[in-house]
């Protein structure tokens, strides 16, 4: 072990301490102080550094200086005046502290015994002699560099995720965080933090975590992790309590592994209230070190980078993200709101950005005005990318903008692939790539990362019901029907599946059974003119054409009065009807509107009634479908 200052190092246990308490570092940052520790008062040159602690990767110098830079906030060290680690310019770095080595723990009747202090490193280092004890050192390195390699085999036995399978790779959920003595306002930081860590996680593309929407459900406490994780199937849970205290936070988590229950470790971590930023850092650092795997420097990068050390900005971005995680329109709304808030905080802050890209999307998935919502989508996320380009947010948001609203298909497929590069593992973009691949036509490939996407994350009905979709474009609607209900099942309040249910049936032809599907996602959803579209030509089909027929109107009256309603909708109610030639004149109004719903018209069933007229044949040209 070795002392420098208040601080001791344990290179068998991995632990860095201050005054013998924990001190949270990275992988990385520990790798990187053992080896400067190691070589006290001689130069380590940055390319014999980054060779050390990165030897299957190649990494620049900026992923050197990140860790670097993050280990002195942890030393509490100055970089104009460093106590410990000096940076020698153009070459590398010097440990420049007093280091003390310390023998391991003997039998009680034997004391520790402290070895000599080694002295400060001179300003210029003094090479006679240094080959031995460099050698000494290079030896006892390696020796506990192999002690270390036997403890960490020993103490960690991986887990074997029964959603993962031969991938290896670890899987986990995240719940929100239980709120103790929190005021009404702040409430929202229990799911905050929890989103803001699955966010940090999920960004290291090495762990496969369950997105927020899949985890917001258990916001019930107390939690019983074991049953949460066998239903989520994830190797491990990572649950907590958060609490203010006068003016600081507190947050103690625990990581407890599904398979036995184990508790595999628990920590508190402290900040002030400006902070915050901090707290879900040092959480997912330390979810990092416990489990298997290997990072990147572009990884490590992302895992510890300091998006904004705004408080402020900070915690509107989490209420932002909170309300976004409602999905409800109005919860969108809000939380638009509160991303412009946390953006007027700091305009240099690129994750509010990337999340107001996709609150814009969202609503105009919703149905409501694309010519408005998605150029205010482009700019926001264009501004995420130039801020940060490794936002796989961002690109997923332009993918988005791209698909549902400019019909630029070679650069929907470019950003869809780049936020599956930077972050593979996120099951809800490889569904909406899925969707666009099965959109293009391409359907053993969009089936293919429909699955992949399920194997990510098996429970989610957002996932199970896009896959449902496109076993429904591939005219599967047996196979589709069942996996709508099984998502249904599940979860019987989640709307989406109930209305892609109703349209299969529509299309199999049991209009009836339709019509109740589509009056229960009524039930459970905001008012939606789409859904009112389908009910409508559900109505039709099922031979009610007085019902349909006041839908019909309904839809236009409201549509002269400015109301949101896509023309696609009215659309539909005439194909129903049977009256081609007004159900093309719709068609083609929601063509000069970008309605979103128009991406699919090369593969959905409902309109295979007009696909022969030559004006639909037309349509499909002018869109390069």
């Amino acid at each position: 072990m070795y002392e420098f200052g208040l601080f001791r190092v344990d290179p068998a246990e991995r632990i860095l301490t201050r005054s013998g308490k924990n001190v949270q570092v990275s992988a990385k940052a520990f790798d990187t102080l053992l080896f400067l520790i190691q070589r006290s008062g001689h130069l380590v040159e940055k390319a014999d550094l980054i060779r050390a602690i990165w030897p299957d990767s190649f990494v620049e110098e900026g992923n050197l200086k990140v860790v670097i830079s993050g280990l002195r906030k942890s030393l509490e060290d100055d970089v104009g005046e460093p106590k410990y680690i000096q940076t020698v310019a153009k070459h590398g770095y010097r440990f420049v502290g007093q280091v003390q080595i310390i023998s391991p723990v003997l039998p009680l009747s034997n004391p520790s015994v402290a070895m000599p202090v080694l002295p400060a490193a001179p300003a210029v280092p003094n090479t006679v002699g240094s080959f031995k004890w460099n050698t000494v050192l290079k030896a006892g390195a390696l020796a506990v560099g192999i002690l270390s390699l036997v403890v960490v085999l020993m103490r960690f036995e991986r887990p074997v995720s029964p959603a993962v399978g031969s991938s290896g790779m670890p899987s986990l959920a995240v719940l929100p965080f239980e709120p103790l003595n929190l005021a009404a306002d702040e409430k929202y930081l229990g799911l905050g933090m929890a989103d803001a860590i699955i966010t940090r996680l999920g960004s290291t593309g090495e762990i496969i975590v369950r997105p927020t929407n899949s985890v917001a459900k258990y916001a019930v406490w107390p939690a019983d992790p074991t049953s949460i994780g066998k239903e989520q199937k994830v190797d491990a849970i990572l649950e907590g309590k958060i609490e203010i205290l006068s003016d600081h936070i507190r947050v103690s988590v625990q990581l407890v592994r599904v398979r036995d229950g184990i508790l595999m470790w628990a920590a508190t971590f402290t900040k002030s209230r400006q902070q915050i930023f901090a707290l879900e850092q040092e959480v997912a650092e330390r979810v990092v070190d416990s489990v298997p795997v290997h990072l990147s420097g572009a990884q490590e990068i992302r895992l510890t980078r300091t998006e904004t050390e705004n408080s402020k900005a900070y915690s509107l971005h989490l209420y932002g993200r909170y309300f976004l995680n409602k999905r409800s329109p109005g919860a969108v709304r809000q939380s638009i709101q509160y991303f412009q808030q946390a953006i007027a905080e700091d305009q240099a802050y690129a994750p509010p950005y990337a999340d107001l890209a996709g609150a814009y999307v969202l609503l105009g998935a919703y149905g409501e005005s694309p010519a408005e919502l998605y150029p205010r989508a482009e700019e926001a996320a264009e501004k995420a990318v130039q801020l940060d380009n490794s936002l796989a947010a961002a690109h997923a948001a332009l993918a988005m903008v791209s698909f549902h609203y400019a019909w630029r298909w070679p650069e929907t497929e470019k950003e869809y692939r780049k936020a599956l590069q930077l972050n593979p593992n996120n099951a809800l973009v490889r569904a909406w790539y899925a969707q666009y691949l099965a959109a293009m036509g391409r359907n053993a490939e969009a089936m293919d990362q429909g699955e992949r996407a399920q194997q990510l994350d098996p429970v989610s009905p957002v996932v199970n019901t896009a896959v449902g979709r496109i076993l429904y474009w591939n005219r599967e609607y047996d196979r589709s029907i069942e996996r709508f209900q099984q998502v249904i099942t599940l979860e019987p309040d989640f709307s989406n599946a109930h209305t892609r249910l109703g349209v299969a049936l529509l299309t199999k032809g049991d209009a009836t059974k339709a019509v109740r599907e589509f009056e229960m996602a009524r039930k459970l959803s905001d008012p939606d003119p789409y859904l009112d579209g389908l009910s409508g030509c559900a109505a039709a089909r099922s031979g009610d054409m007085v019902g349909a027929r006041k839908m019909l109107e309904n839809l236009i009256r409201r549509k002269a009065q400015s109301e949101n309603v896509p023309a696609f909708s009215v659309a539909l109610i005439y194909i129903g009807l049977g009256d081609r030639d007004n159900a093309m004149h719709w068609l083609e109004k929601a063509y000069r509107d970008r309605s979103t719903y128009m991406v699919y018209i090369k593969i959905d069933a409902l309109l295979d009634p007009v696909r022969s007229d030559p004006r639909f044949t037309d349509l499909l040209h002018n869109m390069e479908l």
